[in-house]
């Protein structure tokens, strides 16, 4: 059984506790104006000019190589309290096929982090939540019109997977929210209102916000893709949400991604 990834990003620090090795799973089904990996939306292998090269973004990989990849670093792991991390992309939709891997790493021990936007059927967020360590939420705008029409996310469907998340055995402590700050978007004031919310009612996970950047548009060049140019958050601003959350949830802070 195989895989569509990316890239594995070994000695990764920015997702999930200590030291990580970070796999990039191919395949996303929302197209957030802002992401930073577009190279991840597409289920299919893309090719590009690079330096006169043509090169591509994904490729299949067999569970048993992928699992020979990530114990390169299990030294990590085991004496450092890292783990692997899927992202993407959405990792959640090739769940099935990563089953037999997750089993057998947790048979090794091995501390294993998902992040996942939760745009995904439910059916299978429950197979991944048996294997769940650690796990990074994406919120992003919860309008149900506008985030059917810019992300084309659910928002129904959001909402029910976060209580599938917060009625399981996860350790709260172990959940985050991870929040895109961005004006054209998550920061309007409707959709800030909808996010304080939300925070409200699931206070026991930890919160993350961070602003948005442009520095993939590289990328976009390269997938012959238009490219949105957003404009810079104020650290006021940044500073100011940071404060209302901390009301709702002391266990927020600011990150850079």
């Amino acid at each position: 059984m195989a895989v569509r990834i990316t890239n594995i990003q070994h000695f990764s620090l920015d997702d999930g506790p200590r030291i990580r090795t970070t796999v990039f799973l191919k395949g996303c089904n929302l197209a957030c104006p802002w992401c930073c990996n577009p190279e991840n939306i597409s289920f299919e292998i893309e090719n590009y000019v690079h330096d006169n090269q043509e090169e591509s973004f994904g490729y299949d990989i067999s569970l048993d190589d992928l699992e020979k990849e990530i114990l390169k670093d299990e030294v990590f792991y085991t004496e450092n309290n890292g783990g692997v991390t899927f992202s993407g992309g959405e990792p959640l939709l090739q769940i099935r096929e990563l089953k037999p891997l997750l089993k057998s790493l947790r048979s090794k021990n091995i501390n294993i982090c998902f992040e996942t936007s939760l745009s995904v059927p439910s059916d299978l967020l429950e197979i991944a939540i048996e294997y769940i360590d650690e796990i990074f939420i994406d919120m992003k705008i919860l309008d149900k019109e506008e985030a059917k029409n810019v992300l084309n996310l659910d928002v129904d469907s959001y909402y029910k997977n976060l209580e599938i998340i917060n009625s399981s055995e996860i350790d709260k402590n172990r959940i985050t929210f991870r929040i895109p700050l961005n004006n054209e978007y998550t920061l309007k004031d409707d959709n800030v209102k909808n996010i304080l919310k939300c925070i409200e009612k699931y206070s026991d996970f930890n919160v993350e916000i961070f602003k948005t950047h442009n520095l993939a548009e590289s990328k976009y060049e390269s997938l012959n893709q238009d490219f949105t140019n957003f404009s810079a958050v104020d650290d006021n601003e940044l500073n100011e949400i940071f404060e209302k959350i901390k009301e709702l949830n002391s266990d927020v802070k600011i990150i850079s991604l």
